[in-house]
Order: structure tokens, then C-alpha cells, then sequence
């Protein structure tokens, strides 16, 4: 594809995108979390997926459709020595479905990329995906297991992991022929130039976490002092007045 054949498919694709993204109230801002804290300890980080990525979805894509379009063509090719008049006809429809089918994943490839974000806060993540069905993805840092970085063969020809986080019951499960398959609570950060600083991240902002959001350390703090088991400024104030005062009287 030369640069101006490039460019002209990019400015097409921004005019559809454009459309759809008005008509199916396609957010174009990233996701928002609600239990973040201000002063907590990290900041609010939105990203997307690499560049690499799209470019990676778009190989498997040739791939698979050049493999429908041999099979295809194998089979027409049988079919018009067979019967060449059945031949002809069958590929009038034929054609123009494959045609519009080869170039409505095409654009779905874009609107997978372009509708995918990732959010980390001090708490939390959210990973979300879609433009017809918007699929949102939350996990609290007090529920994650197990971080990990996966990248298979095509993977790192592009330069490219996943993250993979994992919760409570909600981790990989083996499927029926003993591949690994995502559990509904899990989570996957696909397409990542800089997985192994995501992983990372996200580790060092699950060790920092201490509660789940509900106030719990306030409370066991209180209790604690209600309890006797530490001083408080105040309390050293007091004791400071009590050995003032002693020491007047002697």
C-alpha cells in the first residue's frame, strides 16, 4: 500500500468512525473510576494499546482471509470445471458478500482499537472494549492474585505482551482441549509495548493498597488507640501536664 493509498484509507476511516462513534454514543473520552483518591499514593493513568497492536491484528487478519479466499477460490475453480454456467452464476452474489465481508472486519479491526482504554488509579483498574455492546471491566487491587505478562510468537515479532490479571475465582480455567481461558472476573491488557512496566504498576499499587475502600485502616486505627495500644499526641500532652504539675508540688 503505497502513502497516499495509506492516507486515503485513514481519512476514510476517520469520516466512518466519526459516524458510527455519534450514532452508537461512543465515549470518546476514557473511562472514569469512582473510588479513586485524590491523595492517594498513585495517579490516575489512562493509556491504550500500542500502535504495534492494530498492526498485529491486521496480519492475523490477511492471514485468515487469505486462506477463505483460497479455499474459496479452490472451490469456485472445481465448481467451473464441473459445471461452468453454475460457476458463473454462484459468483455474482458471492463476490460482492465476501467483498463487503472482507471489508466490514476490516473497519472492525480499527473500532476494536480505537474503542479500547485502560484506566489505573490508586485502588483500581478498568479495561474497557466496544462500540454496539460497551464492555466494562473493574477489579479493586485487594481482589488480584496473580499478575502476569504472556506474549506468544507473533507477539514479540511486534513487540508486543498482554498483562493478564487475575482475582479470587475469576483466573484462567483449561478449556476442552487444555488451552487457558479467562475466567469472567479477569482482566487483560492486550497489545502493550511496555507490559512488563503495566505489570509492575499495577503490583507496586496492590502492595500500597490497604483497604478496600471502606475506610477499614481508619477504623482498626482508632480501635487500636481506644485500646490502649498506642500514644497520641494528645495523650502525651496530658502526661507531659501530669509531670509538670508533680514536679511543682515537690
Amino acid at each position: 500500500m503505497t502513502a497516499a493509498t495509506h492516507a486515503a484509507a485513514a481519512w476514510v476511516y476517520r469520516g466512518v468512525w466519526g459516524v458510527l462513534s455519534r450514532w452508537f454514543h461512543v465515549p470518546q473520552a476514557p473511562p472514569t473510576l469512582p473510588f479513586h483518591d485524590a491523595e492517594g499514593p498513585g495517579a490516575v493513568e489512562s493509556f491504550r494499546p500500542a500502535d504495534a497492536y492494530l498492526r498485529y491484528l491486521k496480519l492475523q487478519f490477511w492471514l485468515f482471509v487469505s486462506l477463505v479466499a483460497t479455499v474459496a477460490a479452490t472451490a469456485w475453480i472445481i465448481a467451473l470445471v464441473a459445471t461452468p454456467i453454475v460457476a458463473i452464476v454462484l459468483a455474482l452474489p458471492v463476490a460482492p458478500v465476501l467483498l463487503a465481508g472482507t471489508a466490514g472486519g476490516y473497519l472492525a479491526l480499527h473500532l476494536r482499537f480505537d474503542t479500547t482504554w485502560y484506566v489505573l488509579t490508586d485502588r483500581s483498574l478498568r479495561i474497557r472494549r466496544g462500540m454496539w455492546v460497551i464492555r466494562e471491566t473493574t477489579i479493586t487491587f485487594e481482589n488480584i492474585q496473580n499478575v502476569s505478562v504472556s506474549q506468544g510468537p507473533l507477539q514479540r515479532l511486534f513487540g508486543i505482551s498482554d498483562v493478564l490479571v487475575q482475582t479470587a475465582g475469576g483466573g484462567t480455567r483449561r478449556g476442552p482441549h487444555g488451552e487457558e481461558l479467562l475466567g469472567p472476573h479477569a482482566g487483560v491488557f492486550e497489545g502493550l509495548s511496555d507490559a512488563p512496566r503495566v505489570r509492575d504498576l499495577v503490583q507496586a499499587r496492590l502492595t500500597a493498597s490497604k483497604s478496600a475502600g471502606l475506610g477499614d485502616e481508619a477504623r482498626a486505627s482508632e480501635a487500636g488507640h481506644a485500646g490502649g495500644m498506642g500514644w497520641t499526641p494528645r495523650h502525651l500532652a496530658v502526661l507531659r501536664e501530669i509531670r509538670d504539675r508533680v514536679r511543682a508540688l515537690a
